[in-house]
């Protein structure tokens, strides 16, 4: 019986929360042309403005709380099942041409910036890994992040321009201390460092990068190595731990 009045409850509920989407929807600023499929998730009563030419498909997830901004440039798509969430005071401001692939979540607690044609793809996962956690990322014009490949918030991300980060990569920003032998290894003090890539490197597949690190101009990482160190421009390295193999 329980289970029945459960399943009442919640179908009952739909309509309401699909009206109330609605009427979020219809405080959004949209520009010309735009394609929306709907439902579209709609909550909070932060600030939300869209360029030309926006396509938002069904299922997308927007929560801007009081306080916060999400502002989009022209020709934005954003896929189904997509998450931007958005904390009170924090900001997302991107510029054209953006990409967010099916399934990937954006949890903004800081003050974010992409520049023009940044592509983000499918089941990427970008936030702060802590409680209480705000890096704040910025990502330069032309930047391309893989599939299923997760940024740690919990400090800063800097990426260039014409980055490319390959799929299934995962940047670490934090750590723990784990010498207090009364704790649980993983549950010590946070240690936590921002991590900088600089224009035009390419990060291969599988590569996971360490707190503290940064890629240099135009360097190679190549695809499985494990990024413990900085790596200098205009060079290749791989391995794990990551060592220099040459070059370019």
């Amino acid at each position: 019986m329980k289970v029945v009045l459960y399943l009442l409850k919640y179908y009952l509920k739909r309509p309401f929360r699909y009206l109330y989407w609605l009427y979020r929807l219809n405080s959004v600023k949209f520009g010309k042309h735009a394609m929306l499929e709907f439902p579209i998730i709609i909550e909070g009563k932060g600030i939300l403005k869209f360029g030309d030419n926006s396509t938002v498909k069904k299922q997308t997830q927007l929560g801007v709380a009081l306080g916060g901004k999400l502002i989009i440039g022209d020709n934005v798509l954003l896929y189904r099942n997509s998450n931007i969430l958005i904390n009170e005071k924090a900001t997302l401001i991107i510029l054209d041409n953006f990409k967010l692939g099916n399934n990937s979540r954006l949890y903004i607690n800081g003050n974010w910036s992409f520049g023009n044609n940044v592509k983000i793809e499918t089941n990427c996962a970008i936030f702060a890994r802590e409680p209480d956690s705000s890096g704040n990322l910025i990502i330069g014009n032309g930047s391309h992040i893989g599939d299923n490949t997760i940024i740690d918030m919990v400090d800063h991300v800097h990426i260039g321009n014409d980055v490319a980060i390959g799929p299934n990569c995962t940047f670490y920003t934090h750590d723990h201390k784990f010498t207090d032998k009364t704790l649980p290894a993983w549950k010590g003090g946070l240690v936590s460092k921002p991590i900088y890539i600089e224009d035009g490197a390419w990060i291969g597949s599988n590569v996971t990068i360490l707190p503290g690190v940064m890629i240099g101009k135009r360097a190679v990482v190549a695809a499985g190595s494990v990024v413990t160190k900085n790596v200098e421009s205009e060079t290749i390295y791989g391995g794990v731990p990551a060592k220099k193999l040459k070059g370019i």
